[in-house]
């Protein structure tokens, strides 16, 4: 009959540990537990160094980790900020611009019909000096070709060149080609045709040689032809150009108004 073997390293590390145990009791073991503690003594102490000190990156890590989230979520908050306050001082300029508008009308007897500009075509995009934008009306809003566009000063930006039910297309008096009949608001009230000068300026030409222009005259329309009533500032003379063997002279205007912060017209519908 085979017997089983069984395995009694069990029942030995129980008989050792209870022999550990029984010396420990009775001081048997204190020469070699002091010993042993001297030993291991410095390595305790420089674990427990090292403990600490991982510890401590640990929680500047952690701290770390917070300052950079709580840094993000504040950068956010400041552009979700910047873009409401940009909004509201966007916002804040038509208003005023449309109250300025509404201000001016009152003051004269013309109708003016409150428009946007959506688009602009410069000299990157149709290779002229000319300065075409587009406004968010048209001939289904009751516009039309040839009327004029005033900023919210009432000066007197371009006219319209282009019609759609829903858009129109605008000339700047500062674009080559765009063309208004002017005057001069001086003894005479002398009369020109102004047209826009490589984007900047404005050229008034066909004045009489014997006309008798100063630097500073305030340039106006002169109501004659088209739907443009007279009145409206354009800007004012900056320099003459007077040539005695020449019928006409010339005269180059500076626009009271800076083309590039258009942003809310009013259509003048005589």
């Amino acid at each position: 009959m085979l017997k089983i073997k069984k395995n009694k390293t069990p029942l030995i590390f129980l008989v050792v540990f209870l022999l550990l145990v029984f010396f420990h009791s009775i001081k048997v073991l204190q020469p070699l537990e002091n010993f042993l503690l001297y030993l291991v003594k410095p390595l305790s102490g420089k674990l427990y160094n090292y403990g600490g000190e991982f510890n401590k990156s640990y929680r500047a890590r952690n701290s770390q980790v917070d300052l950079n989230a709580k840094v993000e979520n504040l950068t956010n908050e400041v552009a979700r900020l910047t873009v409401l306050n940009s909004k509201y001082l966007s916002l804040e300029e038509e208003n005023n611009k449309l109250r300025n508008i509404l201000k001016f009308n009152g003051e004269n007897s013309w109708k003016t019909v409150a428009v946007g500009i959506i688009g602009r075509e410069t000299l990157a995009t149709i290779g002229n000096e000319s300065q075409d934008i587009i406004i968010n009306k048209g001939s289904r809003d009751g516009l039309r070709l040839d009327l004029g566009l005033i900023n919210e000063e009432g000066v007197v930006v371009g006219k319209i060149i282009d019609i759609k039910p829903g858009t129109a297309k605008i000339c700047l008096t500062t674009s080559p080609g765009c063309q208004l009949a002017a005057s001069l608001q001086n003894q005479n009230k002398t009369l020109g045709i102004v047209e826009g000068d490589l984007g900047l300026t404005i050229k008034m030409s066909y004045i009489p040689q014997l006309e008798k222009i100063n630097i500073n005259d305030i340039v106006i329309t002169s109501g004659l032809g088209g739907d443009i009533p007279r009145g409206l500032v354009i800007g004012k003379v900056q320099s003459v150009r007077n040539e005695s063997n020449e019928i006409w002279q010339s005269a180059t205007i500076e626009p009271l108004v800076n083309m590039d912060n258009l942003t809310v017209l009013a259509v003048i519908i005589p």
